[in-house]
């Protein structure tokens, strides 16, 4: 039998470097994924997710989209999240983005892989855009954890990733500890799209939504450059109210 040349390198690298649990040390899952079984089984999905923002819907469960997608839509499609962000997910998240992890980008990005497969969301997608940094907190920071997770998710779901298409033209206050009125300001005309979509179906990779000011400005870029369709996914999207402050 023949295997793709991903599956022969995996195989080999999974034989000469077996994978090792990125929160417990323990022995990781073929192929390659350094993360345990019980670990992983402690990862929440989100409660009763609304298809178009992500968020868990409140009330009595039904179909379709939630109170507040209805009145006031997004401008993207739909957002997917394969998790909720709490432990010990958040606790991942953090490593990569502040702690330089970048092990744990591909755990990530195989997990919210594994999901959006699961659910056929990649099925009629062209191309997936890492949300993008700034040059200069791309320069300070030495990567972009959204890039790292998108690179992972491209090569399963075996669709094109470019890094380059959309751009931040212009540096601004980090989202965390911003009020929420301020977060949509700081971000107002702050995306541009450089590279040709259009008529394309884009996804927007992100690591973490919350208020999700940074992708509503991100879809509203793509959507005047002439997108098709916007989707977003991510690895994990917070609680309307849970107090958490990720970017």
């Amino acid at each position: 039998m023949q295997f793709p040349v991903d599956s022969v390198l995996d195989r080999f690298q999974g034989w000469l470097l077996p994978p090792r649990c990125v929160l417990c040390n323990g022995p990781g899952q073929p192929r390659c994924l350094d993360l345990c079984v019980d670990c992983e089984a402690g990862f929440g999905s989100v409660p009763g997710a609304c298809p178009r923002c992500g968020l868990a819907r409140t009330g009595l469960p039904r179909p379709g989209e939630c109170d507040r997608c209805l009145v006031q839509p997004p401008p993207y499609d739909r957002c997917h999240a394969a998790f909720e962000y709490a432990f010990p997910v958040d606790g991942l998240v953090q490593s990569l983005k502040y702690g330089g992890r970048l092990s744990v980008a591909r755990v990530l990005g195989t997990l919210l892989a594994g999901s959006i497969e699961e659910r056929g969301l990649h099925l009629d997608v062209d191309v997936l855009l890492p949300v993008p940094l700034h040059a200069s907190r791309h320069a300070e920071r030495g990567f972009n954890q959204s890039f790292e997770v998108a690179r992972w998710v491209a090569r399963s779901v075996h669709r094109p990733c470019d890094p380059r298409a959309l751009v931040r033209t212009r540096p601004t206050a980090p989202q965390v500890g911003l009020p929420l009125a301020e977060r949509a300001t700081n971000l107002a005309g702050a995306f541009a799209v450089v590279g040709d979509i259009v008529g394309q179906r884009v996804v927007l990779i992100d690591d973490v939504v919350t208020t999700d000011s940074t992708v509503r400005e991100a879809s509203l870029a793509l959507r005047r450059a002439g997108a098709f369709s916007v989707d977003v996914w991510c690895v994990a999207r917070t609680a309307l109210g849970s107090g958490y402050t990720a970017a």
